[in-house]
């Protein structure tokens, strides 16, 4: 290729990555616009709920679906919110305890112990923030730091919102809620042909799922001593639980996760053996998630622990 092919070349390339610079930014700030709107659905829609109404809370839960699902944040106090997110763990969780203001509040965190002593989580969850990842400091140190980002969404910033655009454009004309009376608790409804399929799983042999040893993933440990430092630091009070599950494969990682607990000094309940003396089914979706009625009466059972 002659000289002036190359520099030919060369420039089409630049005009095509300025052009594409321009047009994701234009997209990007307009994806802004309009996502800023949207306060329903676990998409974005808790996310930004949660981002513009934390300062005025002073008890939040944070944790996965066994969060979300399992506590009525109100039975607590009524000036509560629930971020459980379904899928998430303790990466998520911490960055946005991290965001929290230097006041008194109390944070609920649901640690599930076989989560804890994975060898393999690697804090992949964080990139469900992604889409703030170039708009919270807080947010971008964390995903950097956990190697959970993608390196050209430093460069196009509308990465942060690859496939969640339809979610977020249909809660935005179509909201599933009114977010001002949502208070980020999402109980779930069983019908009766699900009761049913739960009692034939009931029926299936159960596996012994215990591990050789027992060590707490270090991304896990850093984390949580990240969190205790930030609670007293910032006036938060910390309390860490593990909810209900209908049977254990395993209650050594219980055992062993208490112990690391009260080593930190960390306020926790256990609750996974809570119904093992009244397991009516009617209080379950599954193994590990309660029903809507089943998470009323955990709801209460852990009021009156907390308050």
């Amino acid at each position: 290729m002659g000289r002036k092919k190359t520099i030919y070349v060369f420039k089409i390339i630049i005009s095509f990555l300025a052009i594409s610079f321009i047009v994701d930014k234009a997209a990007y700030f307009l994806m802004n616009r309009v996502s800023d709107e949207v306060y329903s659905g676990q998409g974005i829609g808790k996310l930004n709920q949660y981002l513009k109404t934390k300062n005025n809370y002073d008890f939040i839960v944070f944790g996965s679906s066994r969060a979300n699902h399992h506590v009525n944040p109100n039975k607590i106090s009524k000036n509560s919110y629930n971020m459980g997110v379904d899928g998430t763990m303790i990466a998520y969780s911490h960055s946005l305890i991290k965001v929290l203001p230097k006041k008194k509040q109390t944070i609920l965190l649901h640690i599930d112990p076989s989560n804890a002593f994975s060898k393999d989580y690697v804090g992949e969850d964080i990139k469900a923030l992604k889409s703030k990842y170039n708009r919270n400091s807080i947010i971008t140190k964390n995903i950097d730091q956990l190697s959970q980002n993608n390196v050209f969404q430093k460069f196009y910033w509308c990465l942060g919102y690859n496939k969640i655009v339809i979610p977020i454009f249909k809660n935005f004309f179509y909201p599933k809620y009114d977010y001002r009376k949502y208070d980020g608790y999402d109980p779930i409804h069983v019908s009766k042909s699900q009761e049913k399929i739960f009692k034939k799983i009931l029926n299936e042999p159960k596996t012994d799922d215990c591990l050789e040893n027992y060590e707490i993933n270090k991304l896990y440990n850093s984390l949580i001593d990240d969190l205790i430092l930030f609670s007293k630091n910032n006036n938060k009070e910390l309390i860490v639980f593990n909810s209900p599950v209908y049977y254990d494969y395993c209650e050594q990682d219980n055992i062993e996760f208490r112990k690391i607990m009260k080593e930190k000094q960390v306020r926790y309940y256990d609750f996974s053996k809570l119904f093992q003396d009244n397991n009516s089914i009617e209080f379950w979706r599954d193994r590990t998630h309660l029903s809507s009625i089943g998470a009323e009466v955990f709801s209460d059972t852990l009021a009156l622990k907390i308050l």
